[in-house]
């Protein structure tokens, strides 16, 4: 048997799997990450914990293939994090995390007369003056300008990984998405960005396909990980994107939700105009090959406001989405006329008459009214579905999915859970070695492994 490994790098953990040629997920692994606050307002991560908790997690997955090859490892990511090197390769910084809360002015004194609708129709994402690793870097060059001078390399924190584990610098265009430096219309970085910032493009990865193999494991590497040196590194993509892989969904007409900390919608679209003008996330996904687009929309924080109305008149920790399900499926359709509005912070609203079954389920069906109300406005631009694949937390939960099909009228169907990214990123690293022709052949042969069991 031969083996395929796939990340999924978030914000508080990596996730792991390894699979097998079939696309059957045979073991899972989970490391969590600890950030640093050395001033008030900053969020930061020690980048040799960062190695740590990435390296044992596929060194886990590693055994668990019991000597058995391993073609290819993969990583899915949502960075954002930035990182700068020193001509000696080493950290000359913490991993600044997108969550820092550092930057003020910066990057609307360097960016304010920047065209940005134009920006929005290069990048793939609408312009945010706090947004990830351009506002450090404006923030740096405003207050440390000699950093930027001095550093060789300038990358985000899945990158860095890469070089660890290869020795080479490398990006794609779609985990590149959250740097807001690169082109996705011609998979160059943007000059005049480049210049504002005071960086040269050699102090930033080299821009390659998703699916490209960026090199092997440097033999000083894998023994620490429980790899074979030589071990193929694949380039990946964003997280959601890789999810959408991970769960076959590959097509128009097809969605994914990813329920995190924040919901998103994924729609697979032939024509990326539909996403701009709906001022979606746009991201390559299948296009290079003459596939879908992906479009994204985001129902920001979405988890926490479920938490704080469950705080506020369930449990007082916001914790148990098990307790939630249960006491609302004593509840009736509608909840007997009460209705949230999870938008609105709960306050000190008083409930009159109102039970805790019907107020459990009026908080879950909030958030589904919420959900419903953005499939609608994409619907306005021709982004729609008819079948649904949720991944995250809540799909584990069949009320969830009971709830979303009767209030959004699609069917759904789970996922791998919180492991559908890091799937993905198996079936990326199955392309490149040849396990599976496209993610079409990924998707058919996963269904028929299904099918068998």
């Amino acid at each position: 048997m031969k083996y395929l490994i796939g990340l999924d790098i978030g914000t508080s953990s990596v996730k792991g799997v390894l699979t097998d040629e079939k696309g059957e997920i045979k073991h899972r692994a989970f490391g969590s990450f600890s950030y640093v606050s050395p001033l008030e307002g900053r969020v930061e991560m020690e980048p040799e914990h960062y190695l740590k908790v990435c390296l044992d997690t596929i060194g886990e997955l590693a055994q668990a293939a019991d000597g058995e090859e391993i073609l290819g490892l993969c990583a899915a990511s949502a960075s954002g994090n930035l990182v700068m090197l020193g001509s000696d390769g080493r950290p000359m910084t913490n991993i600044i995390s997108w969550q820092d809360r550092r930057v003020n002015e910066e990057a609307r004194e360097l960016f304010e007369d920047l065209d940005h609708d134009s920006f929005y129709r290069q990048i793939g994402w609408p312009f945010g003056y706090r947004a990830m690793p351009l506002s450090q870097l404006s923030y740096i060059k405003k207050h440390e300008p000699g950093l930027i001078g001095m550093c060789s390399m300038a990358a985000m924190s899945t990158e860095y990984l890469y070089f660890k584990l290869t020795g080479k610098w490398g990006i794609s265009p779609s985990a590149g998405v959250t740097y807001y430096m690169i082109d996705r219309n011609t998979g160059t970085y943007i000059g005049e960005i480049l210049e504002r910032l005071g960086l040269r493009e050699s102090q930033l990865p080299p821009i390659m396909p998703c699916g490209a193999v960026l090199g092997g494991v440097l033999p000083e590497i894998a023994g620490r990980c429980h790899l074979k040196a030589g071990t193929p590194v694949i380039l990946g993509s964003f997280d959601h994107p890789a999810a959408a892989r991970g769960a076959g969904i590959l097509k128009e007409g097809q969605m994914l939700l990813s329920c995190g900390t924040s919901w998103v919608v994924f729609l697979p679209a032939a024509d990326a105009e539909k996403g701009f003008a709906a001022g979606a996330l746009v991201d390559p996904f299948l296009s290079g090959s003459g596939g879908c687009c992906g479009v994204m929309s985001s129902l920001s924080s979405l988890s926490v406001k479920i938490r704080k109305y469950m705080k506020a008149y369930i449990d007082g920790t916001g914790s148990d989405f098990t307790m939630l399900t249960e006491l609302a499926r004593r509840s009736r359709p509608g909840a007997r006329g009460l209705r949230l509005d999870l938008n609105a912070d709960p306050g000190k609203r008083v409930l009159i008459a109102s039970h805790v079954y019907d107020i459990a389920r009026a908080i879950m069906e909030g958030a589904v009214h919420l959900l419903k109300d953005r499939l609608d406005a994409l619907a306005l631009y021709g982004l729609r579905a008819d079948k649904a694949v949720m991944a995250g937390g809540p799909s584990g939960d069949p009320f969830w999915i009971e709830l979303i099909e009767q209030i959004c009228g699609v069917k759904v169907t789970a996922a791998s859970g919180a492991f559908t990214g890091a799937a993905g990123a198996a079936v990326i690293a199955g392309i490149a070695s040849g396990v599976y022709r496209d993610e079409m052949d990924a998707a058919q042969k996963a269904a028929a492994a299904e099918g068998d069991d």
